[in-house]
């Protein structure tokens, strides 16, 4: 999961799209921001995610694609389930919808959206799944909510008949709202504990949704190499490196040598996590993703 708003060319994320099909991974996404989240003051390339989505469909062979996560504000929902059902449907089944709230006011507020309170948004985001479930399901909606409507059919259908609904989040209000309409839940880099309480907030509105976990990390096989990359990531988030690897374990983010970063990963795994997405901010450091690629296939060679 990379983030390109913080300075990526498109050319450069089919590149690490095409890197993760050859690796063996099974999905890429991509944040969808309109500005750059961490360094919001600087003026750098930071391209639409829906219209790359389009040109991964078309660079693409094998792996599943989609933006983590598309906040319901930024697009009409009707039109943006039209948007999913066309890539699902040229891709043969690919693409994968993630659905959020948003929460970063400057690029609404530049991009001349308004941006309304906490509880609107999670109005607006129930709204949108009111509408977008049944269109990625191949299926007319009639609806009228407060904040958005739609009397339609999506035409191309979604290629298996349905698209893999997502909604991400980890506010405790939004997942209770908005996780019986979708297929799995995504948390991103949250604490144990707390995804364990996250996790029975849902089971108590859906039964069947599957949990996923999204979040960086920091890997490395010497302690040189280790200090010099959680340095790294530290300074990329503004924060400060003292106690880095403590702090950056207890926020929920794989962080260590190969065996610890697994031994999180299957801790996530036994605790009902059943797809983990791993969040590259920086996609200058080639050497760290693939240290992640070479411990993963070894220690999950069957995939």
């Amino acid at each position: 999961m990379v983030e390109p708003q913080e300075g990526m060319k498109v050319e450069q994320i089919v590149e690490l799209a095409r890197y993760a099909e050859r690796q063996g991974y099974g999905y890429f996404f991509r944040s969808d921001h309109l500005l750059p989240t961490f360094n919001s003051s600087q003026m750098i390339d930071s391209p639409e995610c829906w219209v790359s989505l389009a040109v991964l469909a078309a660079s693409t062979q094998r792996i599943r694609f989609g933006s983590m996560v598309t906040p319901v504000g930024f697009r009409n929902p009707a039109l943006l389930a039209r948007m999913g059902c066309t890539l699902d449907s040229y891709s043969r089944g690919r693409m994968v919808m993630s659905l959020g709230a948003g929460w970063f006011e400057p690029e609404y507020i530049a991009h001349g959206i308004n941006f309304p309170s906490f509880r609107v948004r999670r109005d607006q985001l129930i709204d949108a799944l009111n509408i977008v479930r049944p269109l990625t399901e191949g299926k007319r909606v009639d609806y009228d909510g407060r904040h958005f409507s739609a009397h339609l059919e999506c035409f191309p259908k979604p290629f298996n008949g349905k698209i893999r609904l997502v909604l991400g989040g980890r506010n405790p209000k939004i997942l209770g709202a908005g996780s019986g309409f979708v297929d799995e839940v995504n948390i991103f880099s949250t604490p144990l504990d707390r995804f364990l309480k996250l996790k029975e907030i849902v089971r108590e509105k859906n039964g069947k949704a599957e949990f996923s976990h999204n979040g960086s990390f920091v890997i490395a096989r010497t302690q040189s190499e280790l200090e010099e990359r959680i340095s790294r990531h530290m300074r990329f988030r503004g924060e400060s490196p003292q106690n880095a690897k403590r702090m950056l374990q207890e926020k929920g983010v794989f962080c260590g040598y190969p065996d610890e970063v697994v031994a999180m990963i299957d801790e996530r795994v036994k605790s009902g996590v059943s797809r983990i997405y791993f969040q590259i901010l920086d996609p200058q450091d080639g050497a760290q993703t693939e240290t992640l690629s070479e411990t993963l296939r070894e220690h999950y060679p069957s995939g």
